[in-house]
């Protein structure tokens, strides 16, 4: 974590070490943070569909489904891999997020979606 606020503090748009961070927090249990450094890391690269995939995530947890199911849809539009447990756990997922991922992967608006993308 450390290294990841170092990288930070030397460089505000260090995409890769927010992210970290930001799914260092929420398996810390810590999601609104994580929800913040989520944010932040789509306002450096709105084309980062594992940031935007995990913001979804996250939403979905606190209830705000129709927010999340508009992030998760454009998240998997970018990038229809991130809905693949094995590429969550290879970008290094925790498991809570995944677990919390898979919720928000099997409704059945998000199936319909993928239905789509493949």
């Amino acid at each position: 974590m450390s290294n990841y606020n170092q990288a930070v503090a030397q460089d505000v748009n260090h995409l890769a070490a927010i992210n970290n961070i930001a799914f260092i927090k929420y398996e810390q249990g810590d999601i609104e943070t994580a929800i913040k450094q989520w944010q932040q890391a789509i306002k450096i690269n709105n084309q980062s569909a594992e940031a935007t995939l995990a913001l979804a995530v996250a939403l979905y947890v606190k209830g705000e489904q129709q927010q999340a199911y508009k992030l998760a849809e454009t998240a998997l539009k970018l990038d229809k891999n991130f809905a693949d447990f094995h590429c969550m756990r290879k970008n290094l997922w925790g498991q809570s997020i995944i677990t919390d991922a898979q919720k928000l992967l099997s409704t059945p608006k998000i199936k319909t979606l993928l239905s789509q993308l493949r």
